[in-house]
């Protein structure tokens, strides 16, 4: 069974100092072969309510709510440090007090849903399944999560472990309401748009089913929680506004930083490049006339699209080996790009995915038929294509509107003439 160990844990309150309210904070007490530490359990307690030589806390008053519920806390904590020293010394294990304090926090958030997500998200981007722009937006949603839950963990007597100001948030506290309230907390309090809403709650189903699939027993939300689809219509360049940064791409005085972004970027106008398949895509790809590639973000249906290389996009590559483009970061390319459109007279705040939602509607404003525009795109539904014909119907009204204007002010001049 491996050699012995003195193994020793009390209930602690530390009473040199009092709170204003006049409680102290509870800590566990652990020995290990004469090496001691204290583990602290965010909880206070009156210590005229506490027995040192016991180890205990004292109800206040008859029927003290909170010393039952403080009492189960105490005695699961306490508990799960026995479990721990048990397992070790059936393993005939030496378990030292660091390991013992690390196995503690470990236990504590094995049922943590947010634990759960951080380790997951850190794993899929270590092994590369996910890009790191990818795992930086599922990062900042669980930081929402995280916030949205230290208000809302109070209300269930959840309290943060030791060592920590985050609260768990258990498996089985990830209901169908809590979803909800998230959705509401997300629009009034951060103050998101309703596709921001949705793309956030979006991530929390991925991650929901990733904990299901990985054998945690709860209740799948989603079942009931359904992700909504707003309609929304991206901003997309036309054709005179490409004309101007075509021409600021040729232009000498244009900054090198701005020529290396505006280069896969217009080329991206004329492929419907993803900004993370330019940052990838190499002279391999390019068979004759056509771009043959297996977007990254369906690589996992190895999906292989073919793209006709318009003669716009084919000066724009300077390379004659490996990667067609060199590339900065995601958030640096979007910097520079806000910069670009507000110095070419853009009317919106230009991004990488301007590039791909402008190809979209120009090649269905130039005449091209949307089943052709899917297979180009590499979308899996035609309704997904769909949005840039609503784009280049909605262009088109704003274009017919123009003549609204000129014929409403041809017949206030007539009818002034007439005055005269």
């Amino acid at each position: 069974m491996g050699e012995h160990q003195n193994f020793s844990k009390k209930l602690i309150i530390t009473d040199e100092y009092v709170k204003n309210d006049g409680t102290s904070a509870l800590y566990i007490y652990v020995s290990i072969d004469g090496k001691h530490t204290r583990i602290k359990l965010n909880m206070f307690w009156p210590p005229a309510f506490f027995d040192k030589k016991a180890g205990q806390i004292l109800p206040r008053k008859k029927n003290d709510q909170d010393y039952n519920d403080y009492s189960l806390i105490i005695t699961t904590e306490i508990g799960k440090l026995n479990d721990i020293f048990k397992a070790y010394r059936l393993a005939g294990k030496k378990l030292a007090l660091d390991q013992l304090v690390e196995e503690y926090h470990s236990f504590t958030s094995k049922n943590d849903f947010l634990r759960f997500w951080a380790a997951e998200v850190h794993e899929r981007w270590k092994r590369k399944k996910i890009e790191a722009n990818t795992r930086a937006g599922h990062v900042a949603t669980l930081n929402k999560l995280k916030a949205f839950w230290k208000q809302e963990a109070p209300k269930r007597k959840i309290k943060a472990p030791a060592g920590s100001d985050q609260p768990p948030l258990p498996f089985s506290e990830v209901t169908p309401k809590l979803l909800e309230n998230f959705r509401a907390y997300l629009r009034t309090e951060v103050g998101n748009g309703v596709g921001t809403v949705e793309k956030t709650i979006k991530d929390v189903r991925t991650y929901v089913k990733r904990a299901l699939a990985d054998g945690n027993v709860f209740d799948d939300p989603f079942k009931v929680v359904k992700i909504r689809h707003p309609q929304t219509n991206p901003d997309v360049l036309t054709e005179d506004q490409l004309v101007i940064l075509l021409r600021m791409f040729n232009d000498n005085k244009t900054p090198e930083a701005w020529l290396v972004v505006l280069r896969h970027f217009l080329f991206s106008c004329f492929t419907g490049l993803r900004i993370s398949d330019a940052k990838t895509v190499g002279h391999e790809h390019i068979k004759g006339d056509w771009l043959v590639i297996m977007p990254f973000k369906s690589r996992k249906f190895q999906k292989i699209i073919r793209i006709p290389i318009h003669p716009m996009a084919r000066p724009l590559i300077s390379t004659t080996l490996g990667k067609l483009f060199q590339t900065y970061s995601d958030q640096y390319t979007n910097r520079l790009l806000a910069r670009i459109g507000e110095a070419a007279g853009v009317d919106f705040k230009m991004t990488t995915h301007t590039a791909r939602h402008t190809f979209g509607t120009l090649f269905i404003e130039l005449g091209g038929d949307v089943v052709t525009l899917k297979d180009y795109m590499g979308h899996s539904k035609l309704e997904t294509t769909m949005k840039y014909v609503h784009i280049s119907e909605r262009r088109k009204k704003e274009r017919i509107n123009v003549f609204d204007k000129i014929f409403k002010t041809a017949r206030e001049e007539k009818g002034g003439q007439g005055a005269a």
